[in-house]
């Protein structure tokens, strides 16, 4: 791990592992990209939200979130909207955008080092450039929208207050996101410029870890599986595991663990990670910067199948297959098979230490022993006999097609027969474990359609190998698959069957995919109406809607997830509320159950009117080009709302003066009687 305090860092383009002092020379990336130095000057920039002040953060640059990793600060502001938002440094404004998720009303500036910096989440901006904004909306009459102006169009100093914060877009909570980037659009961890505003005396720590073998010839305690350890924290600060663990061939190691910066209650990424095998570096992360475009390989950085199935991230502290992204240094990077991975093939016990850093060099450290596995020599496998019907699980783990049989007759397990087309081969049980005969196919060597085990037959699904890097496609009288060069981030040994009630499966959502998978789908019997969309259904029956286009009985979409496809219907048109009709201002609310919506429109008299909104409130508010111009009493007022199906609802009504409440009567006092 590099000290932070120096001159020079590397780019995205490099290896990320850290800053550079003057006169080193850096190390070439893995994916051969040379190296770029940038300049980081501590007081360039000031902070952008509450400057000066005690501040803390809700999260961090590189924290792994759904399908991206985080691209800077989250600033927090006390729960509260609407503190002044400071230009970090000179330059122009050069993007001005409004997306309904997101970052939401979004300011992008444009400094004199070729740097960028990135506003998120605001709630409006200041008044020059929040009326170049609405002018620009009401011409193009959008409430989404994506501005460049001219360069030095709208120029800013230092410290000149450009917006208010606010809780736009996908923001779960008021706050200010803020980025750093070069002149590449590559993303700079701001911390690295050394602001006051923040402290963090709080080192990072382990939640668990994981390790999964990783060749049909690996073992984890026995079995070829991925298992998942508790971290105990130690008297000295240090960590260590309390279970045994026994291994063999090449392991992966993977970690679930976070952040913490001081005054902050919230969970943040990890900046860097260190591993050594017997103090031998292995693998190296380094969240420094990275490659705004590269932000999707996190779902091949980290543990893609567990975050679906569990919603936990673990970082990978290997490189998988089809992962490009240059934040890694690893052991011996030109041997493919290698990269990380740690290899427990001697027989002997290995000391694994795992160290994270944070960008204040707080560290934490996990030191475990790994004891040799003999499991796999224990030879004949023998099982005890069962009399009941035999049972079948199979999985399918990195390029290995695992196979378990319970209840078989004879103490010795037959070897299992592999169909593929014309050919049956044989392959022999690789171990027992809990009274199941294992089989572990290389999906490499073998692509079975069918495994047959004693007298049970079980089904594959497997269709095709199909490789990342080129055009390839599938068809069959169901299903045509179009894969383009950059769908894969790794091979796919394609899966695809035709599911109880007219649905379709590709593969599981648990295999990410990098770019979107084209399919046409032949759904024979099924009405040819523009209301009938395709949806992808996960296990726990979520819906979320793909769309598509119908060409009589087939249906084309794109995915950016395999899984479950199922034709539902959506009749039903979107609900709309018109909530308040004033001179003053205009809302409403909107939802839709199903496809989602897609687009809204509000006319006053005929003319279009910009209507702001917040999809977490399903909340429409008006805002007037003249915000000093009330509406006319009477005028007219048309609400259209559109869903993602092509339903159409459309609510209307009336402006109107609020009436003055009516004072309530003052009830009359009694008097009192007077004494005599």
């Amino acid at each position: 791990m590099k000290n932070r305090i120096a001159l020079f860092f590397l780019s995205i383009a490099s290896l990320g592992t850290g800053l550079l002092a003057s006169g080193q020379t850096p190390k070439p990336a893995p994916n051969g990209r040379p190296p770029v130095r940038q300049v980081v000057v501590p007081g360039y920039f000031m902070f952008p939200i509450q400057p000066g002040g005690q501040n803390s953060l809700s999260g961090g640059m590189g924290d792994l979130r759904a399908n991206h990793f985080h691209a800077g600060l989250d600033i927090r502001t006390g729960g509260r909207e609407g503190l002044p938002v400071y230009a970090a440094a000179d330059g122009y404004v050069s993007r001005i955008a409004v997306f309904t998720g997101g970052y939401g009303n979004v300011i992008f500036l444009k400094h004199p080092n070729g740097m960028t910096t990135v506003y998120g989440h605001l709630k409006t901006l200041n008044d020059t450039l929040g009326t170049y904004l609405r002018t620009e909306q009401y011409r193009k009459q959008t409430f989404e929208i994506d501005l460049r102006p001219a360069p030095g169009q709208y120029p800013v100093r230092k410290g000149d207050i450009i917006a208010l914060s606010g809780n736009t877009g996908g923001s779960g909570g008021p706050h200010l996101h803020f980025e750093i980037r070069d002149e590449r659009d590559n993303l700079i961890n701001p911390l690295l410029y050394n602001f006051r505003e923040l402290r963090d005396e709080v080192p990072p720590y382990f939640e668990r870890i994981a390790l999964r073998t990783l060749t049909p010839g690996s073992r984890l305690n026995g079995e070829y599986a991925r298992q998942s350890f508790a971290p105990v924290r130690r008297a000295d600060g240090s960590y260590g595991l309390n279970q045994s663990i026994t291994a063999a061939g090449l392991i992966g190691l993977e970690i679930l663990a976070y952040d913490k910066t001081t005054g902050s209650p919230y969970r943040n990424g990890i900046n860097c990670v260190e591993v050594k095998l017997d103090g031998r570096e292995m693998f190296t992360y380094n969240m420094d910067s990275f490659p705004h475009e590269e932000t999707r390989f996190i779902n091949v950085h980290m543990d893609y199948e567990t975050e679906r199935l569990f919603g936990q991230r673990y970082h990978r502290c290997y490189v998988a297959d089809g992962n490009q992204l240059s934040l890694y240094h690893t052991d011996q990077p030109h041997i493919q098979a290698r990269r990380g991975r740690l290899p427990l093939m001697d027989g002997k016990p290995h000391d694994v230490t795992v160290t994270l850093f944070d960008s204040y060099q707080n560290s934490a450290v996990l030191r475990f022993t790994v004891q040799p596995d003999s499991s796999a020599s224990n030879l004949p496998l023998r099982l005890k006999p069962s009399n009941q019907a035999e049972a079948a699980t199979i999985t399918t783990d990195q390029n290995v097609l695992k196979l378990a049989i319970r209840n078989l007759p004879d103490s010795l397990p037959p070897a299992a027969r592999l169909f593929e087309g014309k050919n049956v081969t044989e392959q022999p049980a690789s171990y027992v474990h809990n009274n199941a005969a294992v089989y572990l196919i290389d999906l490499n060597t073998h692509l079975p359609e069918a495994v047959m085990v004693g007298a049970g037959r079980v089904a594959t699904n497997l269709k095709k190998r199909v490789t990342p890097g080129r055009d390839e496609t599938y068809e069959d009288g169901t299903v045509s698959l179009n894969f383009g060069a950059k769908t894969l981030f790794d091979t796919l040994y394609l899966a695809v069957r035709s599911l109880p009630g007219g649905g379709l499966e590709i593969n599981q959502n648990t295999i990410p995919l990098n770019e979107p998978l084209g399919v046409v789908w032949n759904t024979a019997g099924v009405a040819d109406t523009a209301r009938t969309k395709a949806y992808l259904v996960d296990k726990v029956g979520r819906e979320r809607y793909v769309g598509g286009s119908w060409q009589k009985n087939k249906l084309s979409f794109k995915t950016r997830e395999l899984g479950r496809f199922q034709l539902l219907t959506d009749a039903t048109p979107p609900q709309a509320q018109l909530l308040s009709l004033q001179p003053n201002g205009i809302s409403a609310r909107i939802t839709d159950d199903r496809s989602g919506i897609r687009s809204f429109r509000a006319m006053v008299d005929g003319q279009w009117l910009l209507m702001q909104y917040d999809y977490k409130r399903a909340l429409l508010w008006s805002d007037k080009l003249n915000a000093q111009e009330p509406f006319p009493d009477g005028a007219e007022v048309l609400l259209e709302v559109t869903d993602n199906a092509g339903n159409v609802t459309s609510v209307q009504g009336v402006v109107s003066v609020p009436k003055p409440k009516a004072k309530p009567k003052a009830k009359p006092t009694a008097r009192k009687k007077r004494r005599r």
